[in-house]
């Protein structure tokens, strides 16, 4: 067959008999990787060189295959040095240790930092994740996934039972089994850049009582507050939930009531309507006693949260962008993308 092209000055010629690709192929990238590796691993006996090699395959195949799937175009990132480098830190991470789960935790967090545009925010937190997470033990990133889910992770719930099973999807896979951290564990936490312990506490009951107001309260009686009638055909006043005989704020958290706000004139009760919204709670002991009857994992978790100091941890960018990892590899797709907390 033959083919004949012409061209100006300055110009590219491309002939194919197939599709054309002008990007990196999925090929490229893994030679590239394969290139890094050797150039810059540590040469060791053997044996053990063969194994590490193999772990570094293994690992880049499995990075490689789940970018691909998520966001083909970010393979092109291959060229960039930072990308070698950071693909180059979880192969050698795992080509030393072996560590599947912390392997697949690297692998989740390269995959969102390849997604990322050089020298972003997000970009930045994620390189420093993807060399703190190997100082910390599997326990460790557990306890980060807990106060993650705890402190920073808000799932929508309208009724009562959608609250229980929200605990029962959410909670309760990242809770299970969790063993109390200890002061040193804390600590070397907060060591490692993922947080710090504050003097503030959140307790257990907070922990539901700042997210869900609207379904943890005893309700009013209407005659309390005479004015409150004319707000009953507008959407913000219901019958209670957990007593029909009196009323509520028809809201589940302070930023769903101030949704409903933003759309009619309230006049002078906003700050009023705001405050009932958190009035007259069911009582700690009776939270307690709602949220472990559920399973017994969340009666452990409570212990655990008043008896360490998760209760006062607060994460820092590279500790939720570990926990998140740790979260989404848990909880898989039901697991919204980092972008939302690292903005």
């Amino acid at each position: 067959m033959s083919q004949r092209q012409t061209s100006g000055d300055n110009s590219t010629n491309y002939q194919v008999a197939g599709d054309l690709h002008t990007g990196l192929s999925y090929r490229d990238v893994k030679e590239i990787a394969d290139d890094v590796f050797h150039q810059n691993f540590t040469r060791l006996a053997t044996e053990a060189a063969s194994t590490a090699e193999e772990r570094a395959r293994a690992i880049c195949d499995k990075f490689l295959e789940k970018l691909s799937n998520e966001s083909p175009e970010s393979l092109n990132n291959a060229r960039n040095p930072d990308f070698q480098r950071a693909l180059f830190r979880v192969q050698e991470e795992f080509a030393t240790t072996g560590d599947e789960d912390l392997g697949d935790l690297l692998v989740d967090m390269l995959v969102d930092r390849s997604k990322q545009a050089g020298g972003s925010f997000r970009q930045v937190v994620l390189n420093e994740a993807l060399k703190t997470a190997p100082r910390l033990t599997s326990a460790q990133v557990t306890v980060l996934g807990a106060i993650f889910m705890a402190r920073y992770v808000n799932v929508n719930a309208n009724s009562i039972p959608l609250l229980h099973a929200t605990l029962r999807k959410f909670w309760l896979p990242l809770v299970k089994g969790l063993s109390q951290p200890s002061d040193a564990n804390m600590g070397h936490l907060a060591y490692a850049g993922c947080g710090s312990i504050s003097l503030g506490v959140v307790t257990f009951t907070q922990l539901f009582l700042e997210r869900y107001p609207g379904l943890l309260t005893l309700g009013f009686e209407e005659d309390q507050y005479p004015w409150i009638s004319e707000f009953k055909d507008k959407g913000i006043v219901m019958r209670c939930l957990r007593d029909p005989a009196k009323l509520q704020i028809a809201a589940v958290s302070q930023a769903d009531l101030e949704n409903k706000l933003s759309t009619i004139d309230v006049g002078e009760h906003a700050n009023e309507l705001q405050q009932l919204l958190k009035a007259n709670p069911i009582s700690g002991e009776a939270i307690h006693a709602e949220i472990e009857s559920l399973d017994p994992e969340f009666k452990n978790f409570a212990e655990t949260w008043e008896n360490s100091a998760m209760k006062s941890f607060d994460l820092t960018s590279v500790g939720i962008a570990i926990a998140h990892a740790h979260c989404r590899r848990v909880l898989g797709s039901a697991m919204p993308s980092v972008d939302i907390w690292l903005s």
